[in-house]
């Protein structure tokens, strides 16, 4: 496909296919093809698409990419006041934790969120990987370091294998801490649980760390919902997932949605799931080309009994947790037994369940699914799920866990 033809694919599927049309109307997409050359450079091309696809505001769940990209700036950052600070400098590279960004292309960030402020809205202190992408786009930045002063030239680097999925260590004699960083695998997740039941059922208390978690699928977390309830909670064997969301059901959307679901179904996953995934296949070819159509109940309930240990759960969020991680908090932030601690999640689960459309060179990932507290006025999107305790980020997270810290405080209760 041409480059034209790419960006007229990406317009007609934000205007009928993503189930954010019914609400966001985006950029101009006259302006946003009138941009579009084929002679113009690789990174020209992408800034002009990912503008694009960030006027609607749909964090983590539109996105835009070239097959076997494995390049990124190779560091992380965040926003506090008006600087940056490296949050992750990556290996090999002359940054160090700490570092002071304070201009980018010369630009004080202040100027550069409002220059780019397409890429950070108006949650520009919570946008790390908006900034990360404005980076990406840059020639070069100045950081401070021990009161001096340096240009550092942007380049791209390999992408770093991703850290282990879990990890699990004793606090102390009274808690346990388990840290989940995605949700992707079934059978990974029972592997883990099975390692760290044991330890996890002598605690009294049990941290869970998801503040790193990107999400993956929600049918991967459920395991750990019978920890989280008491012996006789009122949620006991009640919907996990009530249905409060609607389908978009194109054409377009059915033939990738069905697509997805068939090459999950390769997967060694529990049978409870795979019946699941096989009636998710029914529906898509029961309604395709019907629009937007209320989902039904998914069929997943809560253990019929919870357990007597850990006595309290204290799940730590940040920015980070989105998509299946984020709603990991949503299911469980209500129960008796679970406080929640950190920041605000990333807020992007109002339009979930993303397909994928194959462009050959590139490829688009967009949501297919909308969810009806929107029309409540109570969607999450640009504030995420608040913590009950919330601790504002701060330099000083780079020194010490304060989060963690803050949690094994109430240990003593």
């Amino acid at each position: 496909m041409t480059r034209r033809e790419i960006a007229e694919t990406i317009v007609a599927i934000c205007k009928n296919d993503a189930s954010f049309c019914k609400d966001i109307k985006g950029d101009d997409p006259d302006r946003f093809l009138s941009e579009i050359s084929e002679e113009a450079s690789e990174k020209a091309f992408r800034f002009s698409v990912d503008r694009y696809l960030a006027s609607f505001g749909v964090r983590g769940h539109l996105y835009f990419y070239r097959k076997g990209e494995n390049e990124s700036i190779g560091f992380r950052v965040r926003r506090y006041q008006d600087s940056l600070f490296v949050t992750d400098p990556g290996e090999g590279l002359p940054l160090m934790k700490g570092d002071e960004i304070v201009a980018i292309d010369f630009d004080p960030i202040p100027r550069a969120a409002e220059k780019f402020h397409v890429f950070v809205g108006e949650s520009a202190d919570r946008c790390s990987d908006g900034w990360e992408k404005i980076i990406s786009y840059s020639d070069k930045i100045t950081v401070t370091r021990g009161g001096k002063r340096f240009e550092y030239p942007i380049r791209t680097y390999p992408k770093r294998e991703e850290k282990c999925s879990y990890e699990q260590k004793r606090l102390n004699e009274k808690g346990y801490y388990i840290k989940l960083r995605n949700f992707f695998d079934e059978a990974e997740m029972g592997r883990f649980l099975d390692g760290c039941k044991a330890e996890i059922e002598r605690s009294r208390y049990l941290v869970i760390d998801v503040r790193e978690n990107c999400g993956g699928s929600d049918t991967v977390f459920l395991p750990l919902l019978k920890f989280c309830l008491e012996k006789d909670d009122v949620m006991c064997g009640k919907p996990v997932f009530p249905s409060r969301e609607e389908i978009l059901y194109t054409e377009r959307n059915a033939e990738n949605r069905i697509r997805f679901y068939q090459s999950y179904l390769e997967r060694s996953v529990p049978e409870e799931v795979r019946q699941y995934l096989r009636r998710l296949i029914f529906e898509q070819r029961k309604n395709r080309g019907k629009g937007f159509v209320p989902a039904d109940g998914d069929g997943f309930l809560f253990p019929d009994s919870g357990s007597l240990l850990p006595e309290k759960i204290f799940v730590l969020t940040d920015e980070g947790c989105g998509s299946s991680g984020e709603s990991f908090v949503q299911t469980v932030a209500g129960l008796h037994k679970v406080t929640v601690i950190g920041r605000p999640t990333m807020g992007i689960c109002d339009y979930s369940n993303l397909a994928y459309f194959d462009f050959g060179e590139y490829v688009l990932h967009y949501p297919t699914s909308r969810s009806m507290a929107i029309d409540e006025g109570k969607g999450m999107r640009g504030r995420g799920l608040q913590p009950d305790i919330l601790i504002p980020w701060t330099p000083n997270h780079l020194r010490e866990d304060v989060d963690l810290m803050t949690a094994i405080q109430f240990f003593g209760e």
